[in-house]
């Protein structure tokens, strides 16, 4: 019998997956911890097990791999489950639940979007949590909205949150030397304005409407350059954004890098600390861990009103914001930043202490306590 395994039903290449890993392999030393998606199972970043993939017409065939996935993963022991962003599809894995410990962490889409747009897959969702011993969110105000939307109001449910992935004080010590390094790498000319454009590659980022935008305000200021991070995310939607700034931004001669390949910590905390406009429009979020870091650089951050920031606005933090995705509402607020972009840099400086304050919690030691509470059940 091999040694008790803890799982992920993840995404490896999130930086949030990637430091709660580090800190669980830490605290519960000699726990083995691994990782499956897209029918791929790692270990230590290794891929053990792989289903192999077939269109949606071969439909038996796709069941036949699933059932080979799973009874490959059931075979190694797992103790404890733990489901990071319910995705729908994870009902097709509900073999791997039985007899297993299982935690399931909405992360905010999962909770925002997915059951509001199918009553299909707020159906599925619902069988996953029937199988959960506890149910966790990244913020206060989604324990009430999971009960209005899910019900399972006996179910356990706490929260649990991860914090920024990169340390804080990794920005601080990001020098001009650094900055240059990285702009030269990338080729940034040293006059540009440094927009970032989301941070992931999630078709609800909105990437086509924020590359429109960037198109209209062209007209008028030309020293732009645009990242837009997509190290991880959707495949699908990232090689359609690659494609569609090849026809829209190239064809301008607007200079952009779609960043596609693994960034380590100190990567990540200079492009926050180049960038000068942060724009994060996605459809729904709870706490963008970026938006923080890029406030806490320094940065101008424009989100959408809709997304459900009350705890920065409580605290007095700034940011601009736009009601909704029309033609003209982005282009023309970033045009404002633009040209008051030094007084709006002096404002901005609040933010620094307010999102340290907020990032002040141990977050090995919340998540701790709800692994032991499922373990010792």
């Amino acid at each position: 019998m091999t040694d008790k395994e803890i799982l992920f039903l993840a995404d490896p290449k999130s930086m949030h997956t990637k430091k709660l890993l580090q800190e669980m392999k830490s605290y519960y030393n000699g726990k083995t911890f691994s990782i499956l998606n897209g029918g791929k199972y790692f270990k230590d970043d290794k891929i053990i097990y792989e289903r192999k993939n077939y269109t949606s017409r071969n439909k038996f065939l796709k069941f036949i791999e699933t059932n080979k996935l799973i009874n490959k993963i059931k075979s190694e022991n797992i103790e404890l489950i733990h489901i990071h962003f319910l995705s729908p599809s994870y009902f097709f894995y509900k073999k791997l639940f039985k007899n297993t410990k299982v935690i399931i962490t909405f992360w905010g889409s999962d909770l925002y979007r997915i059951p509001t747009s199918s009553r299909l897959k707020k159906y599925l969702q619902k069988q996953v949590i029937k199988q959960a011993d506890i149910i966790t969110v990244v913020q206060e105000k989604m324990v009430k909205d999971f009960h209005e939307i899910f019900g399972f109001e006996n179910k356990p449910i706490y929260v649990t949150r991860f914090g920024s992935p990169i340390d804080f004080m990794l920005i601080d010590k990001i020098d001009e030397k650094k900055e240059k390094e990285f702009k030269e790498k990338y080729k940034v000319p040293e006059d540009d304005i440094v927009l970032t454009l989301g941070y992931s590659s999630d078709p609800n980022k909105n990437h086509e409407y924020m590359i429109n935008e960037i198109m209209i305000l062209n007209k008028n200021k030309k020293n732009l350059f645009i990242f837009i991070p997509m190290t991880y995310g959707n495949n699908e939607h990232r090689e359609k954004i690659k494609k569609y700034c090849q026809e829209i931004l190239q064809k301008n001669n607007i200079r952009y890098v779609i960043l596609q390949d693994y960034m380590n910590d100190q990567e990540v905390a200079i492009l926050r600390k180049i960038t000068d406009i942060m724009v994060n429009v996605q459809d729904t979020d709870a706490f963008s861990a970026s938006m923080q870091e890029s406030l806490y650089a320094g940065g101008i951050v424009i989100n959408g009103s809709w997304l459900n920031y009350d705890e920065l606005s409580k605290k007095g933090a700034y940011y601009e914001t736009i009601s909704e995705l029309k033609p003209g509402a982005l282009s023309s607020k970033i045009e404002y930043i633009i040209d008051n972009l030094k007084e709006l840099k002096e404002k901005a400086k609040i933010n620094k202490e307010i999102i340290r304050n907020i990032n002040d919690f141990d977050m090995r030691e919340e998540w701790v306590k709800v692994y032991n509470k499922v373990l010792e059940a």
